[in-house]
């Protein structure tokens, strides 16, 4: 079975690497918009209107397939449909059928023989569903949505769980065959990141100067900033980049090109659960509750969290606390509290301009710059991030000089400062610390470490930034408060996708569900990406238009872990 996906996912990316699409790894990139003045605004003055949904289906079904149809569609109605709709079966089928005539005749009844076992796997082996991720152009998210900008493998796994639990799937069990194309890479791309590249990113971090190349030459003065260790990171570094920017590709080229011929069955399939296995999986009230106030952030419709100024989470944050109270000494408190918090947020005035940009929105040249200048002593890293952040500012047209209340300055922006303070604040431990250490470890006889505890230590301070700020910063921006949805579904992007036409269909909307509801059956993706130029590539966007500043807005859940066979299961 193993065999069997890994020879089928890398037949799809050859097929893909190889077709003619317009996919994009590294597509322009623009802010997302803001509360208040406390964004950057774009400065172009091209405002093409996304492909919607149905567009994108649409143009697709009129292009030419890369893989051949399977011999079993012959004669029936069929679509050309991105990897989206493409089940693993029907991928298979195809490629099996393309490869057969290839084979020597003597094999192909042993083919055939692997080819019915590796179906029937398929259909006996179950994924849950909150162990795949989905894009966000498969939810109903378009090229012009946050949620396609900033996104990490991450991120994109976290919103696709809070989806699935506030619209009551989390038991869901997806059989192999069913599960798209497009779920497959996203998710063998998720446990690689997490896996394999995190690991090795901690690794490099780890590794000792191991000597240098300028040892004896006439560079030696630079020997002790260029080693075979810090060359050997770099290498590690561009490598994961390179092959990041390779998946984004793939990934957009999957949704946005026709894969293969299908009929409405086998589309109607794809990311279907089973009817007969379930898997009964705990999910902590906390989560049901908050999974259930959220959707996916809309450019049009629903602005994302990441987008609130900081007053309206002060009062959000008050209002849903005093709600929860009944104590009403407790409650006047709060509002002691919130007042004089807010006093303090409305007074105290930022130069928010000085808050450099975010990496998400660098420019490609501006990318290539952090990234090469990590090579560079002293001042790469952080400082040069800095730099950057506050070049592409005034790049922008941004006045240095400006000062909003504290109350003004959004959620992104809040964050984006916290990643660049923390960010500065490991560099200069490791900077520093790694001048002062041989000093202080040589009296202890420690010099010849080959992990010193300063290097050990910079590279664990890492992680909190990688896999918690920046993950929870995308999130905040994929994701809006269904209440804000000016659309009245509760669902923002999601609408316009089949998961949340079927959750309309079940409940009226997602703001009328309940923790009662049950869960829709037919579902899954809905539409394309371009690739981000960021740490972790996405897609190009435009600015959200449906910011705002304003006030702000459960899902079912059960118990254990195996699958549960339901009455009627034959197997």
């Amino acid at each position: 079975m193993k065999l069997t996906a890994v020879l089928t996912l890398g037949t799809i990316v050859a097929a893909t690497i190889g077709a003619t699409g317009s996919a994009e790894v590294l597509g322009p990139i623009r802010p997302a918009a803001a509360t208040p003045v406390a964004e950057s605004t774009n400065k172009s003055t091209k405002d093409e209107k996304a492909e919607s949904v149905d567009e994108r289906i649409e143009r697709i079904a009129a292009e030419r397939p890369m893989l051949k149809a399977p011999k079993a569609n012959e004669g029936r109605d069929t679509t050309c449909v991105s990897g989206e709709f493409a089940t693993l079966s029907v991928v298979y089928d195809s490629i099996f059928e393309s490869v057969l005539p290839s084979l020597p005749p003597q094999l192909r009844p042993t083919a055939q023989s692997a080819r019915i076992a590796a179906h029937r796997d398929m259909k006996r082996l179950h994924v849950s569903s909150l162990a795949v991720s989905n894009h966000p152009m498969t939810r109903g998210a378009d090229k012009d949505d946050p949620a396609v900008l900033y996104r990490d493998s991450v991120s994109q796994w976290i919103v696709s769980q809070l989806l699935n639990i506030r619209d009551g799937r989390q038991h869901d069990a997806i059989p192999v065959g069913n599960l798209t194309v497009s779920q497959a890479v996203e998710t063998v791309w998720l446990y690689l990141s997490v896996t394999v590249f995190a690991p090795i990113t901690l690794a490099s971090g780890l590794i000792p100067p191991l000597g240098s190349p300028l040892t004896g030459t006439a560079l030696e003065a630079l020997s002790g900033y260029v080693t075979y260790g810090s060359i050997l990171s770099l290498v590690v570094a561009g490598g994961t980049l390179g092959l990041q920017f390779l998946y984004a590709g793939i990934s957009a080229a999957l949704i946005d090109q026709c894969l293969v011929q299908v009929t409405d069955e086998q589309r109607r399939s794809a990311g279907r659960p089973s009817d007969t296995v379930r898997y009964d999986i705990p999910i902590p009230a906390i989560v049901a509750e908050t999974a259930n106030q959220l959707a996916l952030a809309d450019s049009d419709t629903c602005a994302p969290i990441g987008s609130f100024s900081l007053e309206r989470v002060l009062q959000r944050t008050s209002d849903q606390a005093i709600r929860t109270t009944s104590n009403p000494a407790a409650k006047q408190r709060i509002k002691a509290q919130t007042r004089t918090l807010m006093h303090q947020l409305r007074t105290t005035r930022v130069p928010h301009n000085l808050i450099p940009a975010d990496p998400y929105d660098y420019t490609q040249a501006e990318l290539a710059a952090s990234i090469v200048g990590r090579v560079i002593p002293i001042v790469g890293g952080a400082p040069l991030g800095i730099a950057l952040g506050l070049s592409h500012n005034k790049n922008e047209g941004a006045d240095f000089g400006e000062m909003i209340p504290l109350a003004d300055l959004t959620v992104t922006k809040s964050l984006t400062a916290a990643y660049y303070t923390y960010s500065f604040a490991q560099f200069l431990f490791g900077t520093v610390g790694g001048l002062l250490e041989p000093s202080l470890l040589a009296p202890l006889g420690l010099s010849s470490l080959p992990v010193t505890p300063v290097r050990l230590a910079s590279a664990l301070l890492s992680l909190p930034l990688t896999y918690g700020l920046i993950v929870y910063q995308n999130v905040v921006r994929s994701m809006c408060l269904r209440e804000d949805d000016t659309s009245g579904t509760g669902l923002g992007a999601q609408k316009d996708s089949r998961d949340g036409q079927s959750v309309q269909r079940a409940g009226g909307s997602a703001a009328g569900r309940t923790s009662a509801a049950k869960p829709s059956r037919a579902v899954t993706p809905s539409s394309p990406a371009k690739p981000s130029r960021a740490a972790t590539p996405s897609s190009a966007v435009k600015p959200n238009r449906a910011a705002t500043s304003g006030r702000a807005s459960t899902a079912p859940h059960r118990t254990s872990a195996a699958p549960v066979r339901i009455a009627g299961d034959g197997r």
